[in-house]
Parts: structure tokens; sequence; C-alpha cells
């Protein structure tokens, strides 16, 4: 299985952002949990009817359908809010074919769709934003409807990556673009929107020397971008310690909540030996305890890597991570996960789903914790399939689901999740089961099982790139990419609801 090199930098759907979007096709079914594995459903369109003459709605899938039509799409993300409304953002085609983009944004309303798109980037159009090395672009947002758009483009020059990014708030549409760095050496970002619209950014910034750091900016909502701070590195010492004199500091995810606190986790690395860091945010004192919650032990060696990180509303923080542990028996490989109990202190680690004796480095987990502390991870293992859990609210991990066998990995991207308020969850991703097509999977979680996935597209026309938010009420938002033929490659989306 080949390692997917982008990924290492860019963690993004423990991020809480993705998904959403409006479809062109109007394939029907009736999702069902009773379908055998292996042969998923096709969405249905939400209904409603009336029981003893109160009036109710029918959970389920709506119908597929296009979000604009325009051909030359790619690489949607989607944020969803308390209300059902959705901010989509994508990228098209620039003023050349080859290695150009624009990056566009969208609201959409239930009862009234998507609203105009606005074009997001100030370029000329001539720039790329999906090369090798550039993270993907993403919309984070909260429950009021606030969102921050993101995105990595190249220019010529010296600084080659400048990380850009565009407030958008319901009530005065999109704000102004901003640079919020001009040398994105290594291209990995991660941010996180409050309940009051206010951002946190930060990313991994690296010298000419090799080494590098993790630094964070904040906006705010009166239109202001504070100065950029690097998030404190205690010198360590002790035979675990990262020492050396080039010593990089990579693949930071981070978790902001409602009240504006905030949990960052990363890797440090100096290329022979790693540590897992954590620190967090508040805003009366900014980024403190700074520390290695996760490091190598030599006396039976570890391999740590790709940290995904989550708080819930009182503080408690679920850690999860790629392992290999190697012993005289060969190489043993799983997610591993770490809790911090607030007033206590971090618990014993344990491992989210049995070890498999495979080593693998190449993909990794992602991860949405709930106000409640309910945990959703989902990761590729080192088989090539498709896994995830949900914990309870002490961190008590359940039984691990196989959700697929053959995970479309060439899309290079990673699971997609949404997790709502009272633990259900939906795991979206790309799907290469299916012969002749690649296909959009999503399965939900409810009651203690997993759903038979829900297939979207329109087979046998390839359908890639999947996009999923969530609200806290568990509506969702599923964007994709369809190569229609002889057209071109389109944005389509479909929306759950929940049911009353």
């Amino acid at each position: 299985m080949k390692p997917i090199a982008w990924i290492a930098m860019a963690t993004c759907l423990a991020l809480s952002a993705c998904g959403g979007g409006n479809d062109v096709s109007s394939t029907k079914g009736s999702p069902s949990t009773s379908t055998p594995p292996g042969s998923p459903t096709t969405p249905s369109s939400p209904g409603g009817g009336s029981t003893s003459g109160s009036t109710h709605t029918q959970a389920g899938w709506s119908a597929v359908a296009a979000l604009d039509g325009n051909a030359g799409e790619s690489e949607p993300a989607v944020t969803v809010d308390a209300k059902g409304n959705a901010v989509a953002t994508w990228l098209t085609l620039g003023t050349s074919a080859v290695d150009t983009n624009e990056i566009w944004g969208s609201r959409y309303v239930p009862g009234q769709g998507w609203g105009t798109a606005t074009r997001l980037d100030t370029t000329d159009g001539s720039v790329n934003m999906t090369g090798p090395g550039v993270s993907p672009p993403q919309v984070v947002g909260n429950a009021n409807g606030q969102a921050l758009a993101l995105w990595v483009q190249w220019t010529p020059g010296p600084n080659e990556y400048a990380l850009w990014a565009r407030p958008y708030d319901p009530a005065s549409g999109w704000g102004t673009p901003a640079q919020v760095t001009p040398d994105v050496t290594s291209a990995a970002y991660t941010a996180g929107v409050d309940a009051n619209g206010n951002a946190l950014v930060a990313w991994s910034q690296g010298t000419t020397s090799g080494a590098s750091s993790i630094e964070a900016t904040r906006y705010t909502t009166d239109g202001k971008w504070a100065p950029t701070v690097t998030i404190p590195e205690p010198a360590q010492t002790g035979p675990n310690a990262v020492i050396g004199p080039i010593i990089r500091n990579i693949a930071p995810n981070i978790a902001v909540t409602p009240a504006g606190n905030a949990v960052i986790a990363w890797q440090q690395t100096n290329t022979t030996q790693s540590a897992l860091w954590t620190a967090t945010y508040d805003p009366t004192n900014g980024w403190t305890n700074s520390n290695p919650a996760v490091t190598e032990v030599y006396a039976g060696p570890k391999s740590v890597f790709s940290p995904a990180v989550g708080m819930d509303s009182k503080g408690n923080i679920t850690l999860v991570w790629g392992e290999v542990d190697i012993d005289s028996a060969g190489a043993h490989t799983t997610t591993m996960s770490q809790r911090y109990a607030a007033g206590s202190g971090w618990q014993a680690g344990q491992p989210v789903a049995p070890f498999m004796n495979m080593a693998d480095v190449g993909y990794y987990p992602v991860l949405n914790v709930n106000p409640d502390g309910v945990a959703l991870v989902a990761w590729y293992g080192p088989d090539a399939a498709l896994y995830a859990n949900v914990s309870d609210t002490n961190g008590k991990w359940g039984t691990t689901q196989q959700l697929s066998l053959h995970p479309d990995l060439l899309q290079q991207r990673l699971p997609q999740l949404a997790l709502d308020d009272t633990g259900n969850a939906t795991v979206a991703w790309g799907d290469s089961g299916t012969p002749g097509s690649t296909d959009v999977l999503a399965s939900r979680y409810s009651g203690g099982a997993w759903s038979a996935p829900t297939l979207f597209g329109q087979h046998p026309q390839g359908t890639d790139w999947p996009a999923l938010g969530g609200s806290s009420s568990g509506t969702l938002a599923l964007l994709w990419i369809l190569d229609v033929y002889n057209v071109g490659t389109e944005v389509q989306a479909s929306f759950y609801t929940p049911g009353s």
C-alpha cells in the first residue's frame, strides 16, 4: 500500500470542516440497514407524514442534485449550521486548463437552494491551488452560520506558497480575503471557529535549515487578524526527548470549542525519533500547557505519527494517532488513543482497535468529538481497509467496525466525519468496490449499530472527493465530484434530515 504524501501534512477532517451540496440526478431508493454488506443503497428523498394529527419528518438522504451544474469543478468542502444552512467552497479551472485554479463559494438555505456563487480568491486565475504538497481548500464554521474559507495558492518568487482566508457571515456575506501568512513552507494548516465567529488558524512553518515550528493566529469578527505567534515548545530532556540540531514540528491538528477554547496536537521529529505534542488555548491566556503527550519508547521500539485531537465542553481531551510497535515477532500497527481528564491529567493510552501484524505509516486517523465527549474516529488500516469506532463520554471505545474492504486510496482523500450532540455518527468515503467505477459511500452509526452504506453518484460515472458537514442536531450535507461523460467534473450534493 502506497503512502499518501500530502495527508501527512494536512489532517483536515478532524477540523470539523467538510461536506455539503446539491445535485443532478434523481436516483431514489430507501436506505435500509437490512441491505447486505457490500450492496450499498441509493439516496432517497426525505418525506413528511402525519401520525395522529401531528406532522413529522422522515429521516433520510435527499435526492441528488448539482450545485450549479458547471463543469471543471473539484475539491469541495462544506460546513453546516444549526438551522441546516450550508456554506460550501470548491475549485474551478482558472485561465488555463493546466495547473491553474479559482476558488468559489456559495450558501445553501433549506427550501431555497444554493445562492449565487462568489469568487473568493483575488488572483488572476493563473495560480495553482492543487499542486504537489498543497493542502486542499477547507471551510470551517459554527452553529450560527459564520464560516472561514481557507486555501493555499502558489505564486512565483521566494515565498511560493501563501495561506489565504476569507470569512463569511450570514448577515453580511463574504468578508475581505486576507493573506494569513506569505510563506507556508509545508502547506499544512488547520483551523476552527467558535460560537462568536472568531477563528484560530495554525500551520507548520519551516526555516531554510529544515527545522519547523507551529505558528498560529486568531481572526476576530471585527475583521482583524492577530500577529502570528509561535506555540511554545519547552525544551525536553531524558531518554525519550526529541533532540538534535534540526527539529521539525509537523502535521498540526486543532479543535476549537464554541466557548473559544481550543486544543492543538502535532508531531515533533528529528527524522529518527518522534513525539506527539499538545497545547491548549483560551482567549484570556493564549497558548499554554504545551508539552509532549506521547513519546517513542526505545526499550520496545515504536513509531508514533499523525495526531488528531478533540475537546469537549468540560475541557476533556481525546487524542488519537497512528502507531507501529516493533518486537521480536515483527511490526504491529493500530490507531491509539489517550484521554486527558480535566483536573486530573492524562490517562493511560489504549488501542482503538486490535493491533495488526503489519507495518504501515502511510494512512492516518481522523477524529470528531462532541460536547459531551463522545468521540468518532476513522482510519485506513495497514491492510488498506476502512475502519471506524465510537467511544462513550468517558473515553471507552466500542467495537471496531470495518466499513469497507476497498476504499479508493488513490483519491488521496481522508474519510469524512460528522458527529451530532446525541452521538449519532456518519462516515463518508471514496470507494473502488464497484467494477468500472469509483463511488462515494456513507455509513451511519445510531443506536449502537452501523448502517449498510448508502451510495451516491451515477454509476458507472466516477465519483470522488467526498466532503461532509453536519450540525449538532444531525443535519448533514454531503458533497462530491461527479465525472460527467463528455462534459467534465461537477460538484453534486445530497442532504440528510435526521427526522422528527
